[in-house]
């Protein structure tokens, strides 16, 4: 110990500036963290550094690499020792031939809540000090593509008692050009009562005819029957839906069908015409709901025409919930379960204004959608007596003992 703290105060009296200082600091730290590395190669291999062979060795020190590390002062390079068969795995200072996994998942996680490649790669140097360029980023996030296309085409349920569908759109770059396109999405409710999403479909708009792709997508996959589907009045989707599954109920959103009618509604009638709206959806059955439907037409047809003849013309696909159970109407009469996700989705993305490319944003709404899903451990709320209603309805489809 006396004589350590000779050669320390021999050191000290040497240095006669901040400059010095720092500079002694970084080479005892060098010579330190070196030393280490060597003793961990010496006990990777069984030998001292020279020492003479007894027998025949399968592997040998093979001179150093050069490696920058980060201190308070900047970069400092430290000589890492290298064996000749490359198996030597230092502790003290990781190769990171790649970045590790942790901060790959920190990386993918700032991706799906839209930051650039650029922020990131800024977030990374700031926070914990290492150092990747933008097309690095770039890289690491188009890996994804294999995983989710690995995920878009892996096989699905064979019923699923209820789908939502709905559509969210998003500025995306195409042709020099920014556009609005919208990702089509289907949540489907399993037979153990938890939910999942089945697709994400990228195309320049809405459509009858892309969702019927997307039903088909689903068949290919496995999906043979669909007991309810819910979503907004998209002209000739109705159609577009029984032409693949011609057995499912399409349920028209209400919520999406009182807004339309609302449209151009003037204030000073909304409340009331609200109130009649609602007599007619909170009906105890079907002929409760056509009987207030009439009083609603008699009182509202000579000012606001359209909106009376929407719920004419959709009346069927508008009502077709009243003939279920309390249970089922709350999860069939709105698309608020896909609107919910829909919502959630927009944190995670509400940083990304306008997306390069439809991979960058089919990238970041998938890992959104990941950490979303994630939560759904659970059934919904009443699925045993839900799945047992579902059961009687459809004795010939659904058996729970299959």
């Amino acid at each position: 110990m006396e004589q350590s703290n000779k050669m320390l105060d021999d050191l000290i009296k040497s240095i006669k500036t901040p400059e010095e200082f720092y500079q002694l600091q970084d080479a005892l730290k060098k010579r330190g963290i070196e030393a280490l590395l060597n003793a961990e190669m010496t006990e990777h291999l069984g030998y001292e550094k020279h020492q003479k062979a007894v027998v025949k060795r399968s592997n040998s020190r093979n001179g150093t690499s050069v490696k920058a590390i980060k201190t308070a002062q900047g970069e400092l390079e430290i000589n890492v020792p290298r064996d000749r068969d490359s198996s030597f795995e230092p502790v003290l200072i990781p190769k990171h031939r790649r970045i590790s996994e942790d901060l790959e998942q920190v990386i993918l996680h700032l991706y799906a809540k839209g930051m650039s490649t650029e922020d990131i790669s800024d977030h990374m140097e700031r926070i914990y000090g290492v150092a990747y360029s933008a097309s690095a980023i770039s890289t690491i996030t188009n890996h994804l593509m294999a995983d989710i296309d690995q995920w878009h085409q892996r096989p699905l349920e064979k019923i699923y008692p209820v789908v939502w569908l709905d559509a969210i759109r998003y500025k995306i770059k195409q042709d020099s050009r920014v556009q609005s396109k919208a990702i089509l999405l289907a949540i489907g409710l399993k037979l153990d009562g938890k939910k999942e999403v089945l697709g994400l479909w990228i195309y320049e708009t809405e459509s009858a005819a892309f969702w019927m792709e997307v039903l088909n997508d689903m068949k290919m996959r496995g999906t043979e029957d669909l007991f309810i589907v819910s979503s907004d009045n998209l002209p000739g989707l109705t159609d577009a839906i029984a032409s693949v599954y011609p057995q499912a109920i399409t349920q028209i959103c209400i919520v999406h069908q009182i807004r339309n009618s609302l449209k151009h509604v003037s204030w000073k009638d909304r409340k009331s015409l609200t109130e009649d709206l609602k007599q007619i959806y909170q009906s105890i059955n079907d002929a409760a709901a056509l009987t207030a439907f009439e009083s609603f037409k008699t009182k509202w047809m000579s000012k606001y025409g359209y909106a009376v003849k929407s719920w004419e013309k959709n009346w069927e696909n508008l009502t077709h919930f009243l003939s279920f159970p309390l249970e089922i109407r709350k999860i069939i009469y709105t698309t608020n379960m896909i609107e919910s996700f829909n919502a959630i989705l927009r944190k995670f993305t509400k940083n990304k204004k306008v997306f390069p490319n439809d991979d960058a944003a089919l990238k970041s709404v998938w890992l959104a959608t990941q950490q979303i899903s994630q939560k759904w451990t659970m059934p919904i709320r009443d699925w045993g007596l839900i799945v047992n209603q579902f059961s009687i309805l459809f004795p010939s489809r659904l058996n729970l003992n299959y």
